[in-house]
Order: C-alpha cells, then sequence, then structure tokens
C-alpha cells in the first residue's frame, strides 16, 4: 500500500520578525515569502524540497508561503497476519498465529526539516518510527484453549 505524501508548511527562523511581531513569543512561526514552485519532480533524500523558490526573509510583516504547501515523504507499507488452529483433543486447542508490519522492509522517511534557514532543509535525516511503519517487525504468538 503506498501512502501519499505529507503535506508540511515551511517556516523561517524567529529572529527574522520585520514586522516586530514577536510571532515567536505567541507559540507561532515566521514563514518565508514564496518565490516559485518548492516541491521538486524527483525528490531523493538529499533534496526533498527546492530551496530557490523561497526568500527567508519576508518582505512583509509575514511571508506570503502558504500553510501546508511543501510535500514530504510518503509512507509504503504492507502488514500481515496468518494464524492455524490445531485440534490437540476433544477439548483442547492451539493457536499458531504470526503478524508482521512493514513485510517488505521498505525505508520510510520521517519529514524532513522545514526551516528553510537551516543547512539540512529538506534532506531525510531518519526514518519513521514503528508506529508509523519504519522498520519491519514481527510477533508470533502461541495460545492454547481448553
Amino acid at each position: 500500500m503506498r501512502g501519499r505524501a505529507k503535506a508540511r508548511t515551511d517556516t523561517t527562523s524567529s529572529s527574522f520578525d520585520p514586522g516586530n511581531l514577536s510571532i515567536s513569543y505567541r507559540g507561532a512561526f515566521q514563514r518565508p515569502d514564496c518565490i516559485g514552485n518548492p516541491n521538486v519532480a524527483n525528490p531523493a533524500t538529499g533534496s526533498m524540497f527546492n530551496l530557490a523558490a523561497f526568500n527567508p526573509v519576508p518582505s512583509g510583516p509575514v511571508g506570503n508561503c502558504g500553510v501546508g504547501i511543501l510535500l514530504g515523504p510518503g509512507t509504503t507499507t504492507i502488514a500481515a497476519g496468518l494464524a492455524k488452529n490445531f485440534h490437540v483433543t476433544e477439548r483442547m486447542r492451539l493457536r499458531f498465529e504470526g503478524t508482521f508490519t512493514n513485510l517488505l522492509n521498505h525505508p520510510n522517511f520521517a519529514p524532513p526539516p522545514t526551516n528553510v534557514i537551516s543547512s539540512s532543509f529538506g534532506v531525510a535525516q531518519s526514518v519513521q518510527t514503528a508506529e508509523n511503519s519504519g522498520n519491519r517487525t514481527g510477533q508470533l504468538s502461541l495460545r492454547l484453549d481448553f
């Protein structure tokens, strides 16, 4: 199953506050100005976004880049399970079960940093956690019913 790319919002450093709005103190983020398409046609782990599409220092009090315009890496995963019941006696059953997530062990990258000032902007640096389809995980179980 292939998941959709996740929408991300680009930000810039809170030190660039030309409107003197103290945005960082209110829990908000300063956004840059968009001067081009931020998404690249063939994203790679080293360049998920187009850095040339941003002006880090906005020309007005706040930047004109929209919320959720960056498309981060998607998620590709297959989960599977298999179970078999064995009758030991008339009243006893044995159940063997196995379940796996990310069966093909496909690397699903975590969203890259979105601060356009950062040197790691758009660079995928890690994979997702196991809850979000990280590395392959499996579980085997044996159950006796009597």
